[in-house]
Parts: structure tokens; sequence; C-alpha cells
């Protein structure tokens, strides 16, 4: 079963999913964490919600270093190395059959298949109990995208 955490940009389904995780800490998952400077998103990074390790996943193309970049989106760069430590994470979760899965902000990229669609693709043909973030708007096309179809929504946060 998926379940999907849904809402519009910056209300509160990234905060949900810690919130649900930290209350009932059952299954595991990867959440974005959103840092900001001088007004304006500076990064995000990705959060292993059973180990509490965090790892730089994308950052303002201004701030951009010696950083390889996978994909961006608008004016953010996805790192490879953010990403590749997602996916062996989340790798490891579906070998060892952890339920749920938590994944935070499914949306434009992996639409293009990008970002996290390899790992999504994974995580829906496992049949593991997820739990995923995805605005409002793009949830239709995301459902379509991977061809779910047992699922639940979360729109009241």
């Amino acid at each position: 079963m998926v379940s999907f955490v849904t809402g519009k940009i910056n209300s509160g389904k990234t905060t949900f999913l810690l919130a649900k995780y930290l209350n009932q800490p059952i299954g595991d998952g990867v959440i974005s964490l959103k840092t900001m400077k001088n007004g304006r998103v500076h990064r995000y990074d990705a959060l292993h919600l059973s180990s509490n390790q965090e790892t730089l996943l994308a950052i303002h193309e201004l701030d951009l270093k010696d950083e390889v970049v996978a994909c961006k989106i608008g004016p953010y760069c996805f790192l490879e190395k953010g990403l590749k430590f997602i996916e062996n994470e989340i790798e490891k979760m579906i070998h060892h059959q952890v339920e749920p899965i938590y994944l935070d902000e499914i949306g434009v990229l992996e639409l293009k298949e990008q970002g996290f669609y390899q790992i999504l693709k994974k995580l829906v043909a496992s049949k593991l109990d997820l739990v995923l973030s995805t605005r409002e708007d793009l949830l239709e096309e995301v459902i379509r995208k991977f061809n779910i179809e047992e699922m639940e929504i979360v729109t009241e946060l």
C-alpha cells in the first residue's frame, strides 16, 4: 500500500512525515530537510530516519562548489553523492523488507525520470508499504507514471 502525504508547497509535508516516524518509529526512510540562508532555500539535506545521518542532497546553484551534479530543477542542483546515498539506503530497506519506507518529495524530477525515479520504481515494484510525499498538483500524474493502484491519500496536515 502506498500512503501519499500531499499538500501545497511549504504546507508541512516533510514535518508531518518526520513527526509520524518519531511518534511511532517503525520502518525507515529518508526525508529532505530544508536550510534557509539570506531569505532563500540554501540547501536540502537527506536525513536517514533510523540513523539520523544527514547527507547533502541539493544545493542552490549560487553555492555550488566542486560537487558532481546529477540533475537540476530551477536553481537547485541535486548532487550525485546525495542521490546515491538515498538509493543505497533504500536498496537495503527493500532487501530487508522494512515497512513502511518513507520517501520525501516525489515530484517534477521523478516525472522527468530523474531524481528518485529509479529507486521509486523499485519501491513500487517491491509491494512494501510506502509513505511518500508529493505536491497535490502532481499527485495524479505521479500515480499514473508509477502505476500505483493501492493507495491512501493524507491531505489533512
